[in-house]
This record gives C-alpha cells, structure tokens and sequence, in this order.
C-alpha cells in the first residue's frame, strides 16, 4: 500500500481543509513530517490510519474525538486517501459520528458515521465498491491491503511509543501477525482439521468403551469370561427344561382333549331339552295360525270381484263431475249474455260521441301554428333578458373592481407600517443568535465538567478500594515472609540435628571443634525435619506476596496519576466557565431556554416580515392588473347596452303576429294541451268500446257451445253409470258374501295379505324344523348320559399350572440365553470397531499432537513454518542493525523452549557482540530498542513482499524513537533508510529532531497556531 494524496478537513487540529500530494516528494521518497510537539504532526498518520481502518494509530482516541474544536459546525470533519495496491488506484473517504449544522433552521443535528470506496479504473467516476456502510468498507480494506489495523499498526505504521511492541511481542502475539502477512492460515487449518479428526476419534473410542461398559451391565456380568461361563451353564439347564416343557404340554393336551368331548356332549343334552320345550310351545299355536288361514282365503275372494266395486264407483263419481260442470256452465252463459248487452249499448254511445273529432283537429292545427309563432317570440324576449343581464353585470363587475382597488390601497398601507416595525425587531436578532450560542457552549462544557467530576467520584472509589487492597497485600506479604523466616530457620535447626546424630564421645565437632557435647541438636518434637524444597516453596510464596503488594501499589499509583488529571481537568473546566460553574446544569438549560424562545420569536418576526413583503408585492400587482381590467369593463358595458336596444325591437315586432290571448307564457301551451286531451279521450273511448264488444261477443258464442257439448255428455255418463251398477249387483249376489259390508269388513289390501302369508308359512316351516331336529337328537342321544364336569375341570387345572411353571421356567433359560448370545455378539462389534479407531488414532492422533505442538519442543505446524519465515525476516532485520549498532547487535531466534504450556519457537533475543553471548531483547536501551524494532519492521517488509503473493508493504512510516539515538546511531538508520528507500519503498519520519531537519530535504511541515495548525509540502 502506498499513499498519494490524502486530504484532511475538520480533523484533529486542522480547523478548514488540507491536503498532501505525497507525489510531489518524488517517486519512493525518503521524508521528513516537522514541526513543533502539539502542532498535529501524529495526526497525520491517525488520518491515514483513519480513512483505512475507522481507528486512530494509538487507538488512545476513538474516532468521535477526532473532530476539531475549532472548526465551524457547517464544515463536516472528513478525511480521504487516494492509495496504490501493485498497479491499482483505490480512494476512500470516511466521516465519523459527530454534531452538525441543520440544512434548514436552528440547531445542530447528528451526522451519522459513513464510508466511501472507490477504485479509480479510469472512468470519470470510478467504480463504486462501498457506497456508505462503515463495516464493509472496513472488510473490503481488509480483504485488499491483507492487514488488519493491528497488524497495520505494527508493520506499516510504528505510532509514537508503539514501536516496541513487535519487538517485544510473544510468540501467540507473533504468530497472529505473521500468519496474516505470510497467509499461513492453511496450515493452521491443517492442524485444527487433525486436532479436530484426533478428538472425534477419541470420543468415538470413548463411546465405544462406554457402550461395551454398558452392554455388560445390562447383561448383569462384570466381564467377557463370566458371559461366557454363564453361557456354558446355561446349555444343559435349557435342554433339561425344554423336555419337562414338552412332556407336561403332552400330559395338558390329552386332558383338554377329553374336557373338550364332555363338554360337547353335554351342549347335546342340553339342545335336546330345549328343543323339545320349543316343539311344545309351536303345537300350541296351531288354532291361531288356522284362523288367519280363514281370514287369508276370505281376503282372497274379496279380492276377486272388488274390480267391478271399483268401476262402480268410478263411474258414479265421473256422473257427479258432468253433472256439476253442466250446471257451472248454464251460469256462465247467463253472465254472458248480460256483458254483451251493455257492451252493445257503450259502444253505440261511443261511436255517437266521436262525430265531434274533425270540428276538434280543425281548432288543434290553428294551435300549433300560433305555438311556432311563440317559440320565437319565447326566444327573442331570452335573447333580450341576456343582453339586459350582461349589461347588469358588466355594471356590477365594474363597480365591484373600483370597491377592490380601495380596499388593496387601504391594505398596502397597514402592510407598510407593519413591515416597518418588524425591520426595528430584527436589528435585535444576531446578538441574542450570539447570545444563544454563547450559552450553548457553556452547556456543552457544564456537560464535560459533569462527566469529569463523574470520573472524580468513581476514580475515587477505586482509591479507596485500591487502599483496602494495599493492607490487605501487606499483611499477606507480612505473613508469607514470617512463614518462609520461619521454615528457614526450622531447616538450619534440621540440618544441626542431622550433624548431632553423628557425633561421639572424643570425636571433634565440625562447627566447633570442641570434643565434648553437653547439648547437642536435637530434631522437634515429631522428629521430622524441614527441607530445603519446604525453604524454596516458603521463599517463593514470600516472593508471589512481594510481587502482589507491588502490583497493587503500581495499581494505587496509576489511579492516583488517573484522579490527579481529572482534577486538574475539573479546575480548568471550572477556569472556562467562570461564574457559570456556580450554576447548575437545569439552571444554565433554563436560561438557555428563555435565550432560545426570544430568538425564536424573532425567527417568527422575521419569517412574517418575509411573508408580508410578500403580499406587499403582490398588492401591486394586483393593483396593475386591476386597472387594465376596468378599462375592458367599460368598453363590454357599452357594448352590452346597444345589443339590448336591438333585442327589444325585435320582441316588440314578434308580439304582434300572436294573439294577445296566447302571448302570457304558457297561454298557449295549456290550451295545446287541453284540446289533444280531449281528442285522445274521445278516440280512445271509441276503440276501447269496439274492442270491449268483439270480446263479449266472442265470450258469448264460447259459453254456448259449451252448454251444449256438457249437456251431451251428461246424458252419456248416467248411461254408464247405470251399466256398471248392474255389473256389480250381480257380482255381489253370486259371491260367498251375503252383504257389501261382509265384503268390505273381508277386503285386505296386498301387503297385509302378503303378511299373512309369509307368516302361517313360517310358522309351518319351524314346526316342521323342530320335530326333525327333536328326532334327530332322540337317536343320538338314545345310549347316552350327561357326565360331571367338576373332577374333569380339576385336572385341567392341575396340568395347565404344571404346564405354566415348565414353560416359565423353559422361557426365562431360552430368553436368558439368547439375550448373553446377543451380547456376546454386539461385543464381538464393538471389540472390532474399538480395533478400528485405534488404528486411525495411531495415525491421525500422532499427526495431531505433532501439528498442534504437543510434543516435543511445542511447536505447531503454523509456528513451525513461520519460524523459517521468521529465520529469513532475522536475516535481513540483523544485517540492517548490525549496520545501524556499529556490529554490536544482531537479532536470533530463541530455541529453547518456553517453560509450562506457554507457546515456542518464535521468541526473539538479541546477540550480543561484546559478549558472544544472546540476552532478552527486553534488556536493550530505548535507543536500541528503537534501533532493534526498526530493523525488524524492515526486515519484515523485505521478506514479505519476496514471497510471491505475498502482501505489499511499501510504505513505512515512523512517529517519534530518533530523538533516542546519539548522532553515530542517527547517521547509521539514516543510510539504513536511504538504502531501503532506493529499494522501492517510501519512508516516511515524524520527528523534531533539529539534525533530521538539516539531513532531509523533504518535508511535510505542520504549523501550529492557537486557532489550529495547517500543512506545508517542502521538495526537495
């Protein structure tokens, strides 16, 4: 990644707009950032860091702080950076969250965090790849530039105090940013696709184990050899129960059997009595069963000649009906006979009446001749009505327009004044806008001043938290020192009483000398005695309490440093607000409030003084507009009056051809109408009287034919009648009743007779069923007894409960038996899956350990090829500062490995050319460390970018660190970087070291001021 132009607005301390053209530096250059501590010079790199990743190089400040004090509230703070990746052009432009001027009105609103990405292909805008979205921006520079801002931080840009940290970072530290520059994420995912196969293997084994545990519990046997034994014992038990089984099924089926015959013999018995009693019952109905045989055979005759009875009837029934409908008809007739005459005699008088139509058409023609006549006169007296109306109105409208006109003067008059008014109250409004804002800053720092004394109050908890902790660690520490004095003091004791054991009588002491020993040593009173490793792990506890008390006093410093800058921060906040901080937070909104609602009234004053110059400017318009349009009026008004003159005459001449009687409007039509009134009556009661009598006569001649065709038929019909009686009376005598009501009360319809039937049928055929049975039964049961079933029962019941206990005892072998086979089987399963995982644990569990650094020096798959990355990164980084420490120094990989389960093989030391010896890389000056750090960032970017595919890092910039080199040490990372930079890099150096200044001729120049810095760009 390189940058070209980066333009800054609003940000940090820069109050407008500024940019720097780093291709004016020339092509790779090697420059210098100057200027004086706090003019902004690290503000810089926060924008580039900024416009990449949303975050400041130190992460100290988050973006929201970024925002200058100093700047107008309509200028947004933003920064954007137009950069290289290979041959490619990228720009991107971010603005954070921060407070703005509203387009419209008072008052500021909030500007949400945005993102822009671009990629300049050539085309007038470019390629949008981000339109807004702060997250995608931030994914898609990741995904470009291959680093995140950390790895940014400490590869591309070492920020002001930063540049130890790759130095001094571990080797979980080292290996995170490596495996970013380098892309060695495939053999971490190597080794977590083996840890992960190697853990599925072992839980798989771990179930099979637990499986096998369980299928011998549920067996209820602790192990294989006892399935197996109890498998053996089983053999013979089931054999010798599977033959009781059999023999007593045998011995309960042969007495089932001969259950089961006395049974059937005894139902025999039984059926015989029933049927027998069933026999009995059926004779007894014989009488009942004879007597609807009767009343069957009388139906049947009835049944015979009740054709004839039916005709009989039907034909006395159709007499009746002719009968009746002759009468009706002889009534009709009469009726019509009368309608006839009378309409006979209406329509002569009709016909009489209608002699008076032609006198009538006569007088209706003449009519309608005068009605055209009034139509036109009817039209003229319209014509002159409209004339006369449009006179009127041009008249109305002329005076309403004159009556306009002075009222539109009288307004723009009280306009006038009040427009005058309002421009004398808004010579008010800028001083309390000023006003407004003067207190609104105020409010803002009240706020902050709150905030501050919030941290105040909390910070100050924590004091007396950390106090608590202070006494606490001193009593522990205390404690652990008078334990270990102690333990010490007990081993030297110990090691007295171990050289008392072996002294003698004449024998000299070896403390001493002396040969005699009147009060040797002696071990306490349990005779144990202490060790040198119970002395070490008392010292070590004593150490661990030390350490404890220190953290604690380091914490209690850092809070009392944290609470000091606070106040200071209270008293400089109540310095800016002077006679304010004695207010409180609601009283200065109050006053803010009353501020705010007068430059709102004068905002309302404002906007209708707008309103009212305005209307003031329409007035006048109006008023031109106005006076054309009475000049038009009075030429339509004179117009207007000649065509009336006209229209008159023309009425007057039309009144004359029209009858005075017909001239009043709606004279004639009322007349029209009357007369073609009278006419249609008279022509329709002429035709209603004609039509009325062809209908009555028709009617007439209906009604006869049908009298006589009825009278016809009567005659017939009793005829037939007649015939039909005689039929049946001769039918009746010679049948087998001797009156109609014998023949009626016998006569049963079909489905009764039908009835009968079925029932003296079925009765028949049971009778019969059961003497054959009753017969059949007698035979087969002539030799034969009924048996007690009492004693047979009894030995069924005896054999099923022997059968029962053989069975059970048989059935609980066989399903015991087959359960341990089952077992034995799904062991056999399990046995060789278990064989199975075990052979893939070898491999890919071995695989595991070794990839994942559990064995061995612990060195991971990924270190282990980051640790060649690394030896090649120590090459280059040693030969640059070998150059820069005069051939003292040069940088090695640290071998041995970490103590505990920390992780290895990418720590750093430092080869010492004084000594021959390696030392921590912890143990350097700053300017040394400074020296060592360097070195290894472009170590780092040489290495990187030899690998193909690898990231670019192009750019280098450095805040702060020269100022700790002596002037040997400053020319030699000087050449360093010339020689780097004519590689193909650009370097860039922020710095107020006064020899830098003089050895450099490109610069980037920030000039500081009170009201906020600007950038100047020196070439070279």
């Amino acid at each position: 990644m390189k940058p070209i132009k980066l333009s800054i607005q609003a940000f940090g301390p820069f109050t407008g707009k500024e940019e720097i053209d780093f291709t004016k530096l020339g092509h790779n250059p090697l420059f210098l950032i100057n200027g004086p501590t706090g003019a902004g010079k690290s503000s810089i790199l926060d924008a580039i860091c900024f416009a990449l990743y949303s975050q400041t190089t130190g992460a100290e400040r988050d973006a929201t702080q970024m925002r200058c004090d100093h700047s107008d509230l309509s200028l947004l703070t933003e920064v954007s950076l137009e950069f290289m990746l290979g041959a490619k052009r990228y720009l991107i432009r971010r603005a954070p969250t921060q407070e703005r001027s509203k387009s419209r009105g008072e008052g500021t609103t909030t500007h949400q965090a945005e993102a822009q990405l671009w990629e300049l292909d050539g085309s007038e805008q470019g390629r949008l790849i981000v339109s807004k979205s702060v997250s995608e921006a931030n994914t898609e520079i990741k995904l470009l530039i291959g680093l995140g801002v950390e790895q940014f931080r400490q590869v591309m840009v070492l920020p002001q105090g930063k540049f130890r940290e790759l130095l001094m970072a571990d080797s979980k530290e080292r290996e995170t940013i490596f495996s970013q520059l380098f892309e060695t994420q495939i053999y971490k995912r190597i080794e977590n696709k083996l840890k992960d196969k190697a853990a599925g293997i072992r839980q798989a084994v771990d179930r099979h184990q637990s499986e096998v545990r369980g299928i011998l519990h549920a067996a209820e046997v602790s192990s294989e050899s006892e399935l197996d034994q109890e498998l053996e014992d089983l053999k013979p038990q089931l054999a010798e129960a599977k033959v009781q089984k059999d023999l007593a099924e045998e011995q309960l089926k042969t007495v089932q059997r001969d259950h089961d015959k006395t049974i059937a013999l005894n139902k025999r018995f039984d059926e015989f009595d029933l049927k027998t009693k069933e026999l009995a019952t059926k004779a007894q109905q014989v009488s009942e069963i004879d007597t609807k045989q009767t009343l069957l055979n009388l139906a049947s005759k009835a049944q015979g000649i009740y054709h004839l009875y039916a005709t009989d009837l039907a034909e006395h029934k159709k007499l009746s009906t002719t009968r009746q409908h002759h009468s009706d008809a002889e009534t009709k007739l009469a009726s019509f006979k009368q309608s006839h005459a009378k309409a006979l005699e209406n329509f002569e008088k009709a016909e009489s009446a209608a002699s008076e139509l032609d006198k009538l058409k006569t007088e209706q023609s003449e009519l309608q001749r005068y009605e055209k006549q009034n139509v036109e006169l009817t039209n003229a007296r319209a014509k002159l009505s409209f004339k006369l109306n449009q006179a009127t109105n041009s008249k109305a409208k002329l005076d309403s327009k004159n009556k306009e006109l002075k009222l539109l003067e009288q307004e723009l008059s009280e306009k006038s004044e009040l427009i005058a008014s309002y421009a004398t109250e808004l010579e008010k409004l800028p001083e309390k806008q000023q006003a407004l804002t003067t207190m609104a800053d105020k409010l803002v720092e009240r706020t902050e001043r709150d905030k501050i004394e919030q941290n105040i109050q909390t910070i100050s908890a924590k004091k007396l938290q950390a106090e608590k902790v202070i006494a606490t660690k001193t009593s522990e520490f205390e404690q652990a020192k008078r334990s270990a004095d102690k333990t010490e003091l007990a081993w030297h004791s110990g090691q007295a009483a171990l050289l008392a054991k072996e002294l003698s009588d004449d024998m000299p002491c070896p403390v001493c000398g002396s040969k005699e020993h009147p009060e040797p040593a002696k071990a306490n009173q349990q005779g144990e005695l202490t060790t040198k490793q119970q002395v070490e792990d008392a010292r070590k506890l004593e150490t661990q309490a030390r350490d404890a008390l220190q953290a604690s006093k380091d914490a209690f410093a850092q809070i009392e440093s944290q609470l000091e800058l606070f106040q200071s921060r209270r008293a400089a906040a109540d310095k800016r607000l002077g006679e304010s901080a004695k207010l409180t937070l609601e009283a200065l909104a109050q006053e803010q409030q009353t501020i705010k609602a007068s430059v709102d009234a004068l905002n309302t004053i404002k906007l209708n003084k707008i309103k009212l110059d305005q209307r003031a400017s329409e007035i006048k318009r109006i008023q031109q507009e106005s006076q054309q349009l009475l000049s038009s009026l009075e030429t339509q008004a004179s117009a207007d009056n000649n065509e009336a003159i006209q229209s008159r005459t023309s009425v007057e001449q039309l009144e004359a051809q029209v009858p005075e009687i017909y001239r009043q409007p709606g004279t004639l039509e009322k007349a029209s109408k009357t007369l073609a009134s009278k006419i249609d009556q008279l022509s329709q009661q002429l035709k209603i009287a004609a039509s009325t009598l062809k209908e009555q006569q028709s009617a007439l001649d209906q009604a006869l034919s049908t009298g006589k065709a009825l009278a016809t038929q009567a005659s017939e019909q009793e005829r037939l009648s007649l015939a039909t009686s005689v039929d049946w009376l001769a039918a009746l005598a010679n049948s087998a009743f001797e009156s109609l009501e014998l023949f009626l009360s016998a006569r049963l319809d079909e489905t009764k007779q039908a009835s009968l039937k079925t029932e003296i049928e079925k009765y028949r055929s049971e009778l019969d069923s059961l003497k054959g049975v009753v017969q059949q039964l007698e035979q087969e049961l002539q030799e034969k007894q009924q048996v007690d079933l009492t004693v047979i029962d009894t030995q069924v019941n005896e054999k099923t409960v022997i059968f029962r206990e053989k069975d059970n005892t048989w059935r609980e072998l066989e399903a015991r038996s087959k359960s341990l086979i089952s077992v034995k089987e799904k062991l056999q399963k399990a046995y060789e899956a278990n064989e199975a995982l075990s052979k893939q644990y070898a491999v890919f569990g071995t695989l595991s350990d070794v990839a994942n650094g559990a064995t061995g020096n612990k060195i991971s798959l990924q270190r282990f090829v980051l640790s060649v990355l690394l030896d090649d990164v120590l090459i280059q980084a040693s030969h640059r500062l070998n150059i820069m420490s005069k051939g003292r120094y040069q940088l090695v990989r640290k071998e041995d490995r970490a103590k505990g389960n920390k992780a290895s093989g990418l720590e750093l030391e430092v080869e010492d050319g004084d000594t021959g010896k390696p030392r921590s890389v912890a143990t350097l000056s700053g300017g040394e460390s400074f020296m060592a750090a360097l070195s290894l960032a472009l170590g780092l970017s040489d290495v990187v970018q030899s690998y193909a595919g690898g990231i670019r890092l192009d750019t280098l910039f450095i805040d702060e660190g020269f100022g700790s080199l002596d002037i040997e040490s400053l020319d030699a990372a000087i050449k360093v970087l010339i020689d780097l930079q004519a590689s193909g890099r650009m370097i860039g150096i922020i710095s107020h070291v006064t020899e830098l200044k003089e050895q450099m001729g490109n610069r980037i120049d920030v000039v500081g001021s009170r009201t906020g810095s600007s950038i100047k760009t020196i070439a070279a």
